[in-house]
């Protein structure tokens, strides 16, 4: 048990060192979204495959959001179910999908996730640094200490939560 103890010090430590950062974009286009499968790397474009809900955006979906932000990007930190912060696990597709419907634990009156309603999505007001109307957001934006997500990516997060979620 103690040493199992210890790698768990140490993983905490490193993280804390180096901070949570940013997913490499590795896969993505200058814009944020996905590369096709066809689409050499630095080419442009988009695609990312399917075709995308009533949004009609390719990217707004639950691989590309688990790929690119909640996995890429956000699990860097949230991850561990009730060890993560305020028990926001986005490790997993699974744990994404059990964020929606789920009350805030920095701002309970919104959920996490509100299936087809981002503006009501407190994951939305994260990472755009505030509420759709200014709302003041507890903490930091998000990803914490790192480079805020791009506007597109942000959209695509957008439009998977307006389109209600496909994939969870």
């Amino acid at each position: 048990m103690t040493g199992r103890i210890q790698r768990l010090a140490a993983l905490a430590a490193l993280l804390l060192a180096t901070g949570c950062g940013a997913g490499s974009g590795e896969g993505l286009d200058a814009t944020g979204n996905l590369l096709s499968q066809s689409q050499p790397a630095g080419t442009g474009g988009g695609g990312g495959g399917g075709e995308g809900g009533a949004s009609g955006n390719p990217n707004a979906t639950l691989a590309w959001v688990q790929g690119n932000v909640f996995g890429g990007v956000c699990s860097q930190c949230h991850i561990g179910g009730s060890g993560a912060p305020f028990g926001v696990d986005w490790s997993t597709s699974a744990n994404t999908c059990a964020n929606v419907g789920r009350a805030s634990g920095e701002k309970p009156e919104l959920n996490e996730i509100t299936a087809g309603n981002p503006a009501t999505s407190y994951v939305i007001w994260k990472v755009e640094g505030q509420g759709p109307n200014g709302e003041a957001i507890v903490l930091g934006r998000m990803p914490l200490n790192n480079a805020p997500l791009t506007p597109d990516t942000i959209q695509n997060m957008k439009d998977w939560i307006a389109d209600g979620v496909p994939g969870c």
